[in-house]
């Protein structure tokens, strides 16, 4: 638990990061040994399978209600108890914690007691059908809490050589005595690394290290288990075990979205649509590196939201996730801390840890327990494989700068094809400690505006090749467009392959900040920047032309500019706009002053489309920024439909968000409704799509005792009711090969 802190035929043939020019798919690198043929659970092209047909586990991390230090407290009894409660709500995994004080008492010997006690929590968990997922070497977890090692007190596990080659005599010792386990479903390395109290001291060389010794302990003695780690943030505060430094020695990547825990992203209500998209981004972020993605741990507290809120929450983020290619859910946690364990650490210091259950210290269920019991009967009943084993589709790319993945990495500076001189960076000595967020605030709103669009966006990670992404679309939000800190922007040289991409058909998205610094813009976006923008607290887009449904002659307010402007916008060049000058491009609006603020320009078969505000990043500033009033999205629409995307299957409204997933028969839609109200849209389909079928994902629908929500046949044009903080699960099967979607 994260701790309380604050193509070609039909597509322009676009060269891409990893993918196929004609899917645009991210594929995954080389897994080499880790995927094990043999064993139970191995990892599909896109979702987990066991014994050949795709599994979706649908879990719950399970402590007991005594508190996280169980080992001291209870036996397997307890555990046996509870996986009972959870295989008979649907529940079919349950991730639980070894301490390793309590395994490895002593440097090098194992307390067999009490892996006896484990040896009956696995018999347990195979006699109620549900698998097990054990997380090794805890450590940190629940609010403060970091059980630490008696016999290697403040050392960090992550650095320190001896304590490393410890864990992997450890690891290899539970590989031999559970490797055939076929309850097992995966090895956790360790809850949430690096270990909170060593998060200053851990690098990403030293993640790298200690996720190669002891994944290659683990696979040496137990070749036939999957291999993961359950990070926690790593991608958006850009630690060192972001799925970018570890993810390649994985079978699959891991994400534990907690933004209630990050108001410097999320300064936002719980069911905001920022907040309840988290889940998306971060798994669609983490996707970027090649590997599939579960959403491992989640929740919120019912000491501090309504129950029937953390439903909705809960809902909203696992299947808005599973439409932007999660691969497995479990959810924080099974049951809630009983009222004796409040006096103990950690209660007694985090009050709100005591209350996430999905059931309360009595076992009864709170609303959140539905949701998950629906979820899981839904992945069993949804023919996965034939529609969605090809995972999403995703028209566009935010780009991933080279320097975010691998910081200051010297075949980056191109100095290596001829003699140069010992060049060192001096940004390293400017900024020590780089600040990340401004990135992944740009990234977060720019994906959150995509999605009202109906565009679904991945991450592809930059290359040293200067490579435009494989997708249709290419969206580069401000600090992307940026100079100064190399961790916010591309590099240069990336952008002389623009109007190479723009002319073979593909669309690009600019927004500019007063950092923006892009050689010869002009050439390929019919604009010059002339100065800064001056600072004003209310940014007004009079439009001249048609955007994204919008008429010429109305007004498009950039929401957060007087929020900026109060924060100081002047100093804050991420947050200031420039002033164009037009040079061939089309004027869409216009500032107050009469300056182009968006601009279209034609290139070959493509387009470029300009904004002069950093508008992601403004919308940053505004608590509950980006709701249904706020204007802004239609400038990704008019991205969207000038590059002649759509999808095979819509439910059309900027109020939903609609992640598609295909597979050899067909596709699935996920519309998960964000909005304040309910809604009324009707089904659109190409015509080459038939079998159309709709599910309504809600509280009603889950509280249908022992099966999931009911499927209904549809035809195209028919109205699909979808209430607040509900889903839309639409399926259908194609007379012949079409993708997600395409370009008209």
């Amino acid at each position: 638990m994260r701790m309380n802190s604050r193509q070609k035929g039909g597509r322009p043939e676009l060269g891409g990061y990893h993918a196929p020019a004609e899917s645009g798919r991210i594929a995954a690198p080389d897994a080499g040994e880790s995927n094990p043929a043999e064993g139970p659970y191995t990892m599909g092209r896109h979702f987990m399978r066991r014994k050949g047909a795709v599994y979706v586990p649908v879990g719950v991390h399970y402590v007991p209600r005594s508190g996280p230090d169980w080992p001291w407290r209870v036996d397997e009894a307890e555990f046996d108890a509870a996986f009972a409660r959870m295989a008979a709500s649907g529940l079919t995994s349950a991730r639980i914690d070894l301490l390793w004080a309590a395994v490895e008492p002593e440097r090098g010997g194992m307390d067999e007691d009490h892996l006896a006690v484990v040896d009956r929590i696995f018999d347990a968990a195979r006699s109620h059908g549900v698998s097990l997922h054990p997380t090794l070497f805890v450590g940190g977890e629940v609010g403060d809490a970091y059980w630490d090692l008696p016999w290697a007190s403040g050392v960090n596990p992550h650095a320190d050589p001896g304590l490393i080659e410890a864990q992997a005599r450890h690891a290899a010792a539970l590989a031999r005595r559970w490797r055939g386990r076929e309850e097992l479903i995966a090895w956790d390395l360790t809850d949430e690394p690096p270990f909170w109290i060593h998060c200053a001291t851990t690098t990403d060389a030293d993640a790298r290290r200690w996720t190669d010794a002891v994944t290659t302990a683990l696979r040496e003695n137990d070749p036939g288990h999957l291999v993961t780690i359950g990070t926690a943030s790593q991608e958006v505060d850009g630690g060192p075990f972001r799925a970018d430094v570890v993810a390649d020695r994985l079978d699959f990547a891991c994400v534990h979205p907690y933004p209630i825990y990050s108001p410097e992203l999320y300064p936002d209500r719980l069911l905001s649509r920022r907040m309840t998209h988290s889940a998306a981004f971060e798994t669609a972020l983490a996707r970027g590196t090649g590997r599939p993605v579960m959403v491992h741990e989640f929740g919120a507290s019912s000491a501090q939201f309504a129950p029937e809120a953390v439903a909705d929450y809960d809902r909203l983020m696992c299947w808005s996730s599973f439409g932007a290619g999660a691969v497995g859910f479990y959810a924080w946690c099974w049951i809630d801390a009983e009222p004796g364990a409040y006096r103990r650490a950690p209660y007694v210091r985090m009050p709100h840890e005591t209350q996430f259950g999905l059931v309360d210290a009595d076992s009864r269920p709170r609303p959140r327990a539905a949701v998950l019991t629906g979820l899981a009967h839904a992945m069993q009943d949804l023919d996965l494989d034939g529609l969605a084993g090809d995972g999403p589709w995703c028209p566009a790319s935010i780009p991933v700068p080279y320097e975010y993945s691998r910081p200051y990495d010297r075949a980056s500076y191109g100095l290596d094809d001829a003699p140069a001189g010992p060049y060192v960076p001096s940004e390293a000595a400017w900024e020590p400690e780089r600040d990340v967020k401004p990135l992944v605030r740009g990234w977060l709103n720019s994906y959150v505006l995509a999605s009202r669009a109906g565009l679904p966006a991945q991450f592809p990670r930059e290359g040293l090749d200067d490579a435009w992404p494989a997708t249709p679309v290419a969206l580069l939000p401000a600090p992307l467009t940026s100079t100064t800190s190399s961790l916010l922007h591309m590099r240069t040289s990336f952008w002389q392959g623009a109007l190479d991409y723009a002319e073979r058909g593909g669309v690009i998205y600019l927004s500019c900040s007063a950092e923006t610094a892009i050689p010869e813009l002009a050439s390929f976006a019919g604009v010059e920047i002339v100065d800064r923008a001056p600072v004003e607290g209310d940014v007004r887009l009079m439009l001249t032309g048609a955007v994204g449904g919008m008429d010429p002659g109305q007004t498009l307010t950039v929401a957060g500019a007087e929020a900026a402007a109060r924060a100081g916008a002047a100093a804050d060049l991420h947050l200031r706009g420039v002033q164009l000058r037009a040079t061939d491009a089309q004027v869409l609006a216009v500032t107050s002053r009469g300056a182009p603020a968006l601009t279209l320009a034609r290139r070959g078969k493509g387009a470029v489309i300009v904004c002069a505000y950093p508008i992601e990043l403004l919308a940053a500033e505004v608590p509950d920024g980006l709701g249904d009033d706020d204007p802004v999205w239609a400038i990704y629409r008019l991205v969207r439909d000038t590059a002649g995307v759509r999808p095979a299957v819509d439910l059309d409204s900027s109020l939903l968000t609609r992640g598609i997933l295909t597979g050899e028969a067909g596709g699935i839609l996920v519309a998960t409704n964000h909005s304040a109200g309910d809604l009324t849209l009707p089904l659109r389909a190409d015509a080459e799509v038939n079998g159309l079928r709709v599910r309504i994902v809600d509280s009603a629908a889950e509280e249908r005792p022992g099966a999931a929500a009911p499927q209904a046949a549809a035809t195209a044009g028919d109205d699909v009711h979808l209430p607040r903080g509900g889903a839309a699960i639409v399926t259908w099967k194609r007379a012949a090969a079409h993708g997600g979607g395409r370009r008209s």
